[in-house]
This record gives structure tokens, sequence and C-alpha cells, in this order.
């Protein structure tokens, strides 16, 4: 549940520059898998700061697992690159088979997952100044400016 979770929050939350565009400004992303769905809420402010609320939907072991989570990093650009130092990250919201989760221990693994992956990187294509795909794996991950 982990991985899963940790890679799609991260591969949302990330994302370069390119060099004609402006990636500032709030995004909803969305990552479709054969075992998961992810939709996004993206902030990243001109200062470097970057705010997400993740919401994620996926089977884990035959369990049906929902969560949610709300994370912010400092984030840097670098070459068409984007660093990704976290700041904070708060699960809300963990059902496993529609069972209140969120003070499990496995809200715990998930918000300390965020905390430490911090070494994603993603490339990104901007087909236009408000969509951009971020190929990061092997699911891109398409996104909308708000």
């Amino acid at each position: 549940m982990k991985v899963a979770f940790v890679a799609a929050a991260l591969m949302l939350c990330t994302a370069p520059l390119a060099s004609a565009q402006s990636i500032s400004g709030t995004w909803t992303c969305v990552r479709n898998t054969a075992d998961n769905e992810a939709v996004s809420n993206v902030t990243f402010s001109e200062n470097g700061r970057l705010d997400a609320l993740v919401n994620i939907d996926f089977l884990g072991l035959d369990q049906e697992v929902s969560a949610q989570a709300r994370y912010r990093s400092d984030y840097q650009l670098i070459n068409g690159t984007l660093s990704d130092t976290p700041v904070s990250a708060y699960v809300s919201k963990l059902t496993i088979d529609g069972q209140d989760a969120r003070r499990s221990e496995h809200a715990e693994t998930l918000r300390q997952a965020l905390l430490d992956g911090s070494d994603a990187s993603a490339k990104v294509t901007f087909t236009s100044e408000n969509y951009m795909i971020l190929s990061a794996d092997k699911a891109p991950i398409n996104c909308v400016r708000m």
C-alpha cells in the first residue's frame, strides 16, 4: 500500500518546468492505472512552495483503500528538473474496506512515506499554457491549470 500511494502522490506533486511555460498556479492532476486512481489539486507558488491535496483510491491486497493527504514542500527548478524537499504531510482520510484507518499504523506509514520520498522527479510536457503531462514512470499524469 505504501509504495502505490507514495508513487502516485509524489508523481502528482512533482514536475519540472519547461523553459517556455510557467508551472506557477493551481493545477488539477489525474493519474489512472489498472489498480488506482489519483486526483490532486496542486498549487505551485512563485516563492517555491508546493501545496497539494491528494485523493487516491486503489486496490491493495484485495482491499479497497481510499486516502486523502495534504502535502507541502519546497521545490526548486534546476535545468528543467524539479527537486522537492518535503515540509509537512498530513493524512486527513484513510479507509480500508470502508473502515476508518486514520489512526492506524497505515496512516502513519503513509505520512512518513510522503516525508521520506523527496527524490521523485518527472519530465513535463506542456501541450498548451493550461495543460501539461507529467511523465516519471509508466502512467502519465494529466494536469489542467485551474
